[in-house]
């Protein structure tokens, strides 16, 4: 075993520079002469790479044959397989009966069994051909499989589409992932003009559905729609003057506390963590002489309902005496308000660590609510002061001392 070892592991470092498929038909020729000495472990591994078409051309029953002469060394992961083996094959012949009656699930099982090598030997081209029967039946499973097989961009099958086809009916009768894929063929124009208030809604049903992946891509798509159309009449170029001294940009300066100060630390409000600073629940970057920062979803329970929104926030504008702005907004994914309120109101309590009066006063809409302005300068090396919209001072606290500034 330990030889077996040694030359897998030599293999790979001399085979670095080789294709994938070179370095497997490499690695079947060396198990292969092992395997012929007898070594059950290397016999065990040709079955799987039969099975599995790695490095030779697939053949199950081949793969069958290298695993009974495993077994027959008493060894243990070829008589599991073989067990597994078996199995599988009355699964497959349970299906295939079923299926050929008009059974979607079975229909829909046998082209899994089919593209997975499950009971049977792989064969994409009858996989398809079984996912093709129920998604004609309307089995929205089956219409997702084949939308991901035209969809796949490495797929010799591609079809845009096809691929959009089969998820707008998948998505149709409600089917999740399908209703992601939906949307972001919206988003980039895949397959169908792009719309990205389509993939906004899109996005929106899979997540009601329970795709969570779903909520990264619709704070993007939101704030696209928010953007400004670009000028298509720009000033014209004006000639070239005398040249004036450049105005110093005090970024240029050596401040006593700098962006990276900010992101090196977690920011607190009342022991809480806060969504518009660098902290446990936002993930922020520099970007562009400025800190860009996405918070995870929240959640807040008001007396209206749960709200489930994200936080958008920009850090910029930081001077030598520690002082910058915060400009963030929130977008509020859903709203699950159970009690009669009024509508048009400000989303206070959104993004803040309190619920605040406005909250208990008005419904919060799905969407992008207003912009919050902050500004906060350090007080110490562990403290902020801030002013929000000008009217409300509060402290926000660092979990360790910052070196600058001290």
């Amino acid at each position: 075993m330990r030889r077996t070892t040694l030359g897998f592991l030599l293999l790979l470092t001399s085979s670095a520079c080789l294709g994938a498929n070179d370095v497997w038909e490499t690695l079947f020729k060396e198990k292969l002469r092992e395997a012929n000495a007898g070594n059950s472990n290397a016999q065990y591994d040709i079955g799987t790479m039969y099975q599995n078409g790695r490095g030779v051309a697939a053949s199950r029953d081949t793969a069958i044959e290298w695993y009974q002469k495993a077994a027959a060394q008493n060894n243990q992961k070829a008589i599991s397989r073989l067990n597994l083996i078996q199995s599988n094959e009355l699964r497959f012949n349970r299906a295939l009966v079923l299926a050929g009656e008009g059974d979607t699930d079975s229909q829909y099982d046998l082209g899994n069994m089919y593209m997975e090598g499950i009971g049977v030997d792989m064969d994409k081209a009858k996989a398809i051909d079984w996912y093709g029967k129920a998604a004609a039946q309307g089995y929205e499973k089956a219409q997702y499989k084949l939308g991901l097989i035209y969809y796949e961009e490495s797929s010799p099958e591609k079809d845009i589409s096809l691929a959009f086809r089969y998820f707008n009916e998948a998505a149709g009768k409600g089917h999740p992932a399908a209703q992601f894929h939906i949307g972001k063929m919206y988003a980039s124009g895949q397959g169908v003009k792009r719309d990205y208030e389509m993939a906004l809604q899109c996005y929106s049903r899979a997540v009601e559905g329970g795709f969570n992946d779903a909520r990264r891509e619709m704070i993007n798509i939101a704030e696209l729609l928010e953007e400004k159309p670009v000028d298509k009449n720009p000033d014209p170029v004006k000639t070239a003057g005398p040249v004036k001294p450049a105005t110093p940009n005090r970024q240029e300066k050596d401040p006593a506390y700098s962006y990276k100060d900010l992101l090196l630390t977690s920011w607190y409000r009342d022991n809480a963590p806060v969504a518009y600073l660098p902290s446990a629940i936002t993930n922020c970057s520099i970007d562009d002489n400025k800190v860009v920062c996405f918070s995870n979803d929240q959640s807040r329970n008001t007396p209206a309902g749960t709200i489930n929104y994200k936080t958008k926030a920009i850090l910029s504008e930081l001077s030598t005496d520690g002082s910058f702005e915060v400009v963030y907004r929130n977008l509020v994914i859903d709203a699950d308000q159970t009690t009669n309120r009024k509508t048009g109101g400000p989303e206070e309590g959104i993004g803040s660590t309190s619920a605040g009066p406005m909250a208990m006063n008005y419904a919060v809409k799905t969407g992008w609510g207003k912009e919050h302005t902050l500004q906060c300068k350090f007080r110490n090396s562990r403290t902020l002061s801030c002013l929000k919209n000008s009217t409300h001072a509060f402290l926000v606290e660092s979990a360790q001392t910052l070196a600058a500034g001290d």
